[in-house]
């Protein structure tokens, strides 16, 4: 593995060498690039700097300012937009906060965005043909053809039996395919009210791909834990619709001056899908600048839905460095780099920056190196101060870091960061009946059976109570 200045290389080996191949450095690069000035959201690598905000304000002015006056850097604008089209939205709207903690939801067309940021051609294409589909959705009867994937109307809504004339074209034969199983059809075709494929008509056939392996936790375990350990456990809300749990991941993929984090999409499903089963809303932010992270990082940390929830989690994976999590416009041959420092998160999460989220457990997990050839994954928060009392500026945070100081971290490009995929392994397996920090404990345990290159560590936890997740509950 090469590296330049401190800074890891992205791996492309796959974890799987009983010998220790090694894999390559996880690190977070980011930098907005106006056509004239200095990047936007840089900041310099310099600890000195970490904790000063100087140099983002003064290019927050080169901000996009959009119709009902907030300014947003392009980059979160792109990554909103891209969270936006993926909620099957075709209607975009502002993503920064009002006076009442609300997404503000000032609405923005599609020309406006291109006309505010500069779209790279591949990102134009995709946000397009995306937005074309959805539109054909709602105007039309459309579905995918299983057969070749394009999207096929169905002429006759009375009739299951739909024909494609691409498979057609390509099979040399007719092709038809039900509406309602989603398979090549079997049966006769005229006036069809179902096919002959085993299972059609029942929509069980299509749950085995969307089921999780998330083990629910029993309502019995739940009650015996509360009246044995009341007073050691923090608050869990029950399911309900007053329930309003938010979590966030900032996942920085594509790269402008170091290798792309390849299998980091694999890594973003994983963790979306177990964070939606465990009963959170997830916003998904993808390719940040360091400006870009910072705008994200705050709007999360004032959203008013935290007053209506019991915890929070923020992950964010990208590559790194010892200063902290790189932007995507990361290059180790300027003097102003695009890095986030880790001491951000605490400060727009901790207590005077999220009162909402006061005595309540926040985990933030970070899939970074540490530099040279060291790999991170932080989780950390505080809590917000009580009114005419002192309350500590942080406290109620749990910290896991993927490895220890000085070491890489490791991630498959087909299979996704071992860090992150253990994680999601173990909270599916065993959040039904132990508590956060007993969770972590066995990631860790997992590391030393099967990874001896990698060591995940705790850091800066300040938990007081257990906080179980209950699953399903």
């Amino acid at each position: 593995m090469s590296c330049r200045r401190g800074i890891g290389v992205a791996d492309q080996t796959p974890l799987i060498n009983e010998d220790g191949v090694q894999g390559v450095a996880v690190i977070v690069q980011y930098r907005v690039q106006p056509a004239q000035g200095p990047p936007l959201g840089c900041c310099n690598a310099a600890p000195a700097l970490w904790n000063n905000r100087e140099l983002i304000n003064k290019h927050i002015s080169l901000s996009p300012q959009l119709g009902c006056g907030h300014q947003t850097p392009p980059d979160y604008l792109i990554a909103w937009v891209q969270h936006q089209l993926e909620q099957n939205c075709t209607e975009f709207s502002c993503p920064r906060l009002n006076s009442q903690h609300q997404v503000c939801g000032a609405g923005i067309s599609y020309q406006t965005v291109c006309g505010l940021v500069q779209l790279k051609p591949k990102k134009k294409q995709c946000f397009e043909e995306t937005i074309a589909s959805l539109t054909a959705l709602k105007l039309c009867d459309y579905k995918k053809c299983p057969g070749c994937q394009s999207y096929v109307e169905r002429a006759d809504l009375n009739n299951l039996c739909v024909h494609c004339s691409i498979c057609t074209s390509k099979m040399g034969r007719a092709y038809q395919f039900c509406w309602q199983c989603q398979r090549e059809w079997r049966g006769p075709y005229f006036n069809a009210k179902r096919c002959a494929n085993v299972g059609c008509g029942h929509m069980t056939i299509s749950q085995p791909e969307a089921t999780s392996s998330l083990k629910l936790c029993r309502p019995d375990f739940k009650r015996k834990k509360l009246q044995s350990e009341k007073d050691d456990i923090y608050l869990s809300l029950d399911k309900s619709d007053s329930r309003t749990r938010l979590a966030l991941i900032i996942n920085n993929v594509e790269f402008e001056h170091i290798s792309d984090r390849s299998g980091a999409e694999i890594d973003e499903c994983s963790m979306r899908t177990l964070l939606e089963l465990l009963g959170y809303t997830v916003v998904t932010l993808r390719d940040l600048t360091s400006q870009g992270m910072e705008a994200a990082l705050e709007d999360f940390s004032r959203r008013g839905e935290h007053l209506g929830s019991d915890s929070c989690f923020v992950v964010l994976m990208s590559h790194g460095t010892q200063e902290g999590i790189c932007g995507v416009s990361y290059s180790d041959d300027q003097e102003d780099q695009d890095i986030l420092p880790v001491s951000s998160i605490f400060r727009h999460l901790n207590t005077p920056g999220c009162p909402a989220l006061r005595e309540k457990p926040k985990v933030i997990l970070i899939q970074a190196c540490r530099g040279g050839e060291d790999g991170s994954v932080l989780v950390a928060d505080s809590a917000p101060m009580a009114r005419h009392r002192k309350e500590h500026r942080e406290k109620d945070f749990i910290c896991m870091r993927s490895c220890t100081p000085d070491t890489v971290s490791y991630r498959d490009p087909r299979k996704g960061s071992v860090f992150i995929q253990t994680v999601v392994d173990t909270l599916n397996n065993h959040a039904h009946e132990e508590h956060i920090e007993e969770l972590l404990r066995k990631v860790q345990k997992t590391f030393k059976d099967k990874y001896p290159d990698q060591m995940p560590c705790k850091d800066r936890t300040t938990l007081l109570k257990k906080f179980y997740l209950f699953p399903g509950l």
